[in-house]
């Protein structure tokens, strides 16, 4: 195998150990079906001084295969049309919430009434913009979607509620266009 094939290769392997190792990437405490074949895992829950946190790490479906499928793949075409699949994340803050003893906890604001999430733009979860860019944008009614693609191949989101009431050891978190995370919480 020529030189030009094999760096791939190896930078391919490195990066889905560095994924898939849960010592170098924190534990991973969930995994669900996201949009486009994606795949979503909760990786952080956690409370803190009467609030609670929640991460998640959404990884582009190539990324998330096996080298052994991806040489598959590559076996049978040049370019597969997983690798080549755009995924777009964008939705409302005020649609992500928690459930707990049968009652939903949305996601907090501060005192300016900016919401406590990341990244937002404006009232959405969408690609991080620059004021000038973001006043066009909304005077436009167009948000751009945060982009899961095989360059930019993980996102990273993350939320912060109020901690459930005292005793409640599970939630159910939900995420538009994802299948509901099961969420044991330590405090």
């Amino acid at each position: 195998m020529g030189k030009n094939l094999l760096l791939p290769l190896i930078l391919t392997a490195a990066l889905t150990l560095l994924i898939t190792n849960t010592g170098s990437c924190g534990k991973i405490l969930d995994e669900q079906f996201g949009p486009g074949g994606s795949t979503v895992q909760l990786v952080k829950a956690k409370i803190k001084n009467g609030v609670l946190t929640l991460a998640v790490r959404y990884i582009h479906p190539w990324e998330a295969m096996s080298i052994e499928k991806k040489q598959e793949l590559k076996d049978v075409t040049a370019v597969p049309e997983i690798q080549l699949r755009n995924i777009n994340i964008k939705f409302k803050v005020q649609d992500v919430f928690y459930v707990a003893d049968g009652k939903k906890y949305k996601v907090l604001k501060d005192k300016e009434g900016n919401w406590l999430a990341s990244p937002v733009v404006g009232d959405y979860i969408a690609e991080p913009i620059g004021q000038r860019q973001l006043k066009k944008h909304l005077k436009e009614g167009q948000i751009p979607a945060l982009r899961l693609s095989y360059h930019h191949p993980i996102k990273v989101l993350w939320f912060k509620f109020p901690a459930p009431p005292e005793g409640v050891t599970e939630i159910e978190f939900q995420i538009p266009e994802v299948s509901p995370f099961d969420v044991e919480l330590e405090k």
